[in-house]
């Protein structure tokens, strides 16, 4: 008789899934275990399900969380179906939440050059100030992921050749691709890469080093380990910079800044590759026209009278 977390370990080891992905679905199956106080696969039944999001929802948990909750928990029953080690679980989708779409996820140019003035002065508490500048210019220029950004090492980045490449290892769809280096975002990782040499005094192992290796700089930076920013001290840093200047900032809201500014060129392909999409429709959940886009819209309206 197998048990939840038995089949989460036997679901992730076979699927081979990113890191990222494996922490998550353990989670997922732990968080279940521990709020139901079931473990065993032949007592999960759709009630039981419908129970556990009366209890996430009463916790204060977002609808589009627990859909991610309901997710996993469909991923891991389905495979438990197919490999007979339940009957076949009926389909629990039913128990989505629909979405209520907020304001779109793009940050105003005032606020972006607030965030940027904020971490240039001196007195900014996030030290070093020059180093969280350049991960806030490179999130924006190339719209990369954070584990993207996390995960980049000097051997992925030619300035002369003004690209960076993004491995298939650390991007969400497993595919490899290569993005250009922004003009304006040249001299910032020139300077990294001047003071990650002056700080390892040995220049010829540079290529091996992670781009963003934050303690290089700062010895005892909490929740960073092996010599690279981690996922989680980004998330970390964007929390208290949201508390810092009151701006609802994140990665996620750069990628979509960017896109969104990106799309008023038109080049929808263009942008779809450079975001890493494999389909067109999702690119263009990240373009989001402005107010004034859309009253340049509406003036070309002709009179009637």
């Amino acid at each position: 008789m197998m048990n939840l977390k038995q089949l989460t370990n036997q679901y992730v080891r076979e699927r081979a899934v990113t890191e990222a992905s494996s922490t998550h679905y353990h989670f997922v199956a732990r968080l279940f275990c521990r709020d139901m106080e079931v473990q065993e696969l032949h007592d999960i039944k759709i009630e039981l399900l419908l129970q556990w999001r009366e209890l996430v929802m009463s916790r204060g948990a977002s609808r589009p969380t627990w859909n991610n909750y309901l997710c996993h928990m469909r991923a891991l029953l389905n495979y438990a179906s197919r490999r007979q080690y339940i009957q076949k679980f009926p389909n629990p989708s039913h128990l989505m939440l629909p979405v209520h779409i907020n304001r779109p996820k793009i940050l105003r140019p005032h606020e972006l050059d607030y965030i940027m003035k904020f971490l240039a002065d001196d007195t900014s508490p996030f030290k070093p100030h020059w180093f969280w500048a350049i991960v806030m210019r490179t999130l924006f220029y190339t719209g990369m992921r954070r584990r993207q950004l996390s995960q980049l090492k000097w051997r992925d980045v030619d300035l002369e050749r003004k690209t960076i490449h993004l491995r298939a290892e650390s991007s969400k769809n497993r595919r490899s691709w290569d993005i250009p280096i922004a003009e304006l975002l040249i001299p910032s990782l020139a300077e990294l890469h001047r003071q990650t040499i002056e700080a390892i005094h040995d220049g010829s192992d540079v290529g091996n080093r992670y781009v963003f290796d934050i303690m290089l700089f700062c010895a005892d930076y909490p929740s960073c380990k092996n010599g690279f920013l981690t996922v989680r001290a980004l998330s970390n840093f964007f929390y208290r910079l949201r508390a810092a200047t009151g701006i609802d900032i994140s990665p996620h809201k750069l990628r979509h800044t960017m896109a969104t500014s990106l799309a008023r060129l038109g080049l929808y392909k263009e942008l779809q590759v450079l975001l890493g999409h494999t389909n067109i429709q999702t690119t263009m959940r990240y373009v989001h026209p402005d107010l004034e886009s859309l009253r340049m819209m509406t003036d070309r309206l002709k009179s009637i009278g």
